[in-house]
């Protein structure tokens, strides 16, 4: 269960206040992915023990950018066990959000997170997203998928005229930044650092591309 303690984390850092009805979504979330990921592996159990702090917060921390709230269609590239794609849904329910990915047993636990949380803004598309017809979404997130130049030109079709395209990531990379620019040359991106909330120092960054 989310705790007072992350409650007030969410609300220090992030200036985020959840509502009752929101507190009881996430409980039950969690349950059934502790649950789940007791027969299913969705991620390791290392992780488990800090899914709030790891996961969770790192979803939200797109808060971060002052700008996401204006988004209205978001496509989450490769969610895996639904970071951030169900945390957004579960959050912000005026937002339709868009959960792909091409493995079934990650597909399998997001259609059962949507049936049981009830969550009719949240759309699941199963394939490739190379292979989906246009969406036309004005913002594409992905976290902890690959490299940046290769979920954007996989994925970029699906943006709307004027959309944005957004990754979580510890680092971009010089050669990263190198062989983005080789193809896009007026690629630049604005970096948001942050931090999770670990005894350790862990490091993030929202990177989006302008």
């Amino acid at each position: 269960m989310i705790t007072s303690k992350q409650i007030d984390i969410l609300k220090k850092e992030l200036n985020f206040t959840l509502d009752e009805n929101t507190i009881q979504k996430l409980d039950l979330w969690e349950k059934i992915f502790k649950e789940y990921n007791s027969h299913t592996n969705l991620m390791s159990r290392g992780d488990i023990e800090v899914l709030f702090e790891k996961h969770v917060f790192d979803s939200l921390a797109i808060l971060k950018w002052e700008k996401f709230k204006n988004h209205k269609k978001i496509l989450d590239v490769g969610t895996g066990g639904g970071f951030p794609s169900v945390i957004l849904a579960i959050c912000f329910s005026d937002i339709k959000v868009i959960a792909n990915d091409s493995r079934i047993k990650k597909i399998n636990f997001i259609k059962e997170i949507k049936e049981k949380l009830s969550l009719n803004n949240l759309i699941i598309e199963y394939n490739r997203v190379e292979d989906i017809e246009n969406l036309e979404v004005d913002l594409i997130v992905s976290r902890a998928v690959g490299k940046m130049l290769d979920v954007y030109e996989l994925s970029k079709k699906h943006l709307a005229k004027n959309g944005d395209f957004l990754i979580y990531k510890a680092k971009l990379s010089d050669e990263e930044i190198k062989n983005f620019k080789k193809k896009y040359k007026n690629a630049n991106f604005e970096i948001i650092p942050y931090k999770l909330p670990l005894e350790e120092n862990y490091e993030r960054n929202l990177i989006l591309l302008k």
